[in-house]
């Protein structure tokens, strides 16, 4: 892709963004505990349901049922046989990352569908569609077949605080485009956090706006303070829990994008919005 060419472009950018992501280990014990706890939350559902169903097949009237009918009985062994497997399989997997392995933008009409591969992450954020014409972030979870939605005029904790957004004389490469790296301070539950971003205005046919779902990464300030960035995001590092998240576009495609990126499944129905 010709970056420069790009750049003469006043047309909205239709495409993709792929962004790497790698995760540091800056704090062990840390970062431990938070797995842990990411870990049990991941598991609690399985257990629960191991629990209850284990519950139906002991209990005296259940089993006097299911002498009658064998069909129901091999049914419900079967799912607990499932269940014991998806069980198996969260213990073993216990080392996984919570955070997600890449992201994909698709960009189109300035909104953005941000597609979360891999981590514990996507199960508290869904993927995440920006909306141009309305401002609105969605949160869609395809698992439970729900979505969140919150407008970009929403504060979502004034206990939290947004303390300064620095631009300062670094700068770096990356894709053939200028980055100026920006110093984020917030305030999050008494702790004083900093993070990193690199904004480029080389990518003049892309909408700022519509990489403000990629503040929900760690939490709603870093939404509050993308609301004050002018330019693109191509590098974002994060420290969270003892981790420190690397973020970095890495592909940038112009292609066509189908608009069905861009709209909630009918079936979908509206949940409040929490991670």
């Amino acid at each position: 892709m010709n970056l420069v060419a790009h750049a003469q472009n006043t047309e909205p950018f239709e495409g993709v963004m792929k962004w790497a992501i790698t995760v540091d280990i800056v704090d062990s014990k840390v970062a431990d505990s938070y797995q842990t706890e990411i870990q049990s939350e991941d598991n609690s559902e399985v257990n629960q349901a191991i629990k209850e169903l284990e519950q139906q097949l002991k209990d005296p009237e259940m089993q006097e049922m299911l002498l009658e009918n064998p069909t129901i009985k091999n049914s419900m062994l079967k799912k607990l046989q499932q269940l014991k497997a998806a069980q198996t399989t969260n213990q073993e997997n216990s080392t996984n990352s919570i955070f997600p392995s890449a992201l994909s933008i698709f960009l189109k009409n300035n909104n953005s569908f941000t597609k979360i591969d891999g981590g514990s992450m996507v199960k508290l954020t869904g993927n995440m569609l920006y909306l141009n014409t309305n401002k609105n972030t969605y949160f869609i979870k395809d698992k439970t077949s729900t979505y969140s939605v919150i407008n970009d005029t929403a504060r979502l904790n004034t206990n939290d605080s947004l303390i300064a957004l620095i631009a300062t004389t670094d700068t770096t490469m990356i894709l053939d485009c200028i980055c100026i790296k920006y110093i984020l301070t917030t305030k999050e539950n008494n702790e004083i956090k900093t993070s990193y971003i690199w904004i480029t205005n080389d990518l003049p046919s892309m909408n700022s706006a519509a990489f403000r779902s990629l503040g929900f990464m760690d939490g709603n300030l870093h939404h509050e303070a993308f609301k004050e960035m002018k330019g693109i995001p191509m590098r974002i590092e994060i420290f969270e829990k003892g981790l420190k998240m690397n973020m970095e576009v890495s592909e940038i495609s112009m292609e066509l994008v189908a608009d069905t990126y861009f709209t909630i499944p009918s079936n979908y129905r509206e949940s409040p919005f929490g991670f």
